[in-house]
């Protein structure tokens, strides 16, 4: 599941990755007629941003995450009884047989072996149980987010790799073949993220990709970011135009 593309990340994922649309999540709990009974497993949950929604919609959760790291961060939600952190992959969860209503993925299916992971999703989950998955993506028509990935292809190494994984147009091909009978409920929700001037830098720093301190490089990198920051701001805040990708379906 490329667990270590994110060592060391965990502390700035948790602190400035954005949530998901309140609204989309109450969403698909009616369409998959969940309730405080219903088991959710969070696969590739990180430092459990999608898990503590789900907890504050009522239901119980299971997150699996093979990063230690970010695990560490993720099992501070085991304060609430409904919630549990257990150490797994995608490809090999630990979860029982037929035990699970819903499977979501949020932000993190793009690293999974899919024929693997579908094969997995059919040993957990109950009959009629649904598969969600989920990426947030800045709108890459706008100009600030054309800025911020100037930066980043000038500085990282991984950004062509990464971004042709993720942007907008392939999220659909991504996921081909998934679904039964490759049937699915697509959804594209706005989702705006406002940000000060650190969140918008410790957003960017926040991608398994970004700079770190002891890279080279790493102090023109914030520079850079900075600059875009103050060319786009109005008073100390800059609104970055973002939208919840999901795709909800059967398995089988």
């Amino acid at each position: 599941m490329n667990e270590d593309k994110f060592n060391h990340l965990a502390d700035i994922y948790e602190k400035y990755r954005p949530s998901y649309p309140e609204d989309y999540i109450k969403d698909v709990i009616t369409k998959c007629h969940l309730d405080s009974e219903s088991l959710v497993a969070d696969i590739g949950a990180g430092t459990g941003i999608l898990s503590r929604q789900l907890l504050h919609n009522h239901l119980k959760v299971i997150g699996v995450e093979p990063n230690s790291d970010m695990r560490k961060i993720l099992k501070k939600l085991e304060t609430n009884e409904n919630f549990r952190a257990i150490d797994g992959t995608a490809e090999h969860t630990h979860l029982e047989n037929n035990s699970v209503d819903l499977i979501v993925v949020a932000q993190a299916f793009h690293w999974f072996d899919k024929e693997k992971f579908k094969k997995e999703c059919k040993r957990i989950l109950k009959p009629n149980g649904k598969v969600w998955i989920l990426w947030n993506q800045l709108d890459e028509n706008k100009e600030i987010v054309k800025e911020q990935k100037k930066i980043d292809d000038k500085y990282t190494n991984r950004f062509q790799e990464v971004n042709g994984i993720l942007s907008a147009t392939k999220k659909e091909d991504k996921i081909q073949g998934f679904f039964k009978d490759n049937i699915y409920e697509a959804k594209v929700v706005d989702n705006p993220l406002e940000n000060d001037k650190e969140r918008f830098i410790g957003s960017n720093l926040s991608k398994s990709y970004s700079l770190k301190k002891n890279d080279v490089n790493y102090d023109k990198y914030i520079e850079a970011f900075r600059k875009v920051f103050d060319k786009y701001s109005e008073n100390g805040k800059v609104m970055i135009p973002n939208k919840t990708y999901g795709y909800l379906g059967k398995i089988e």
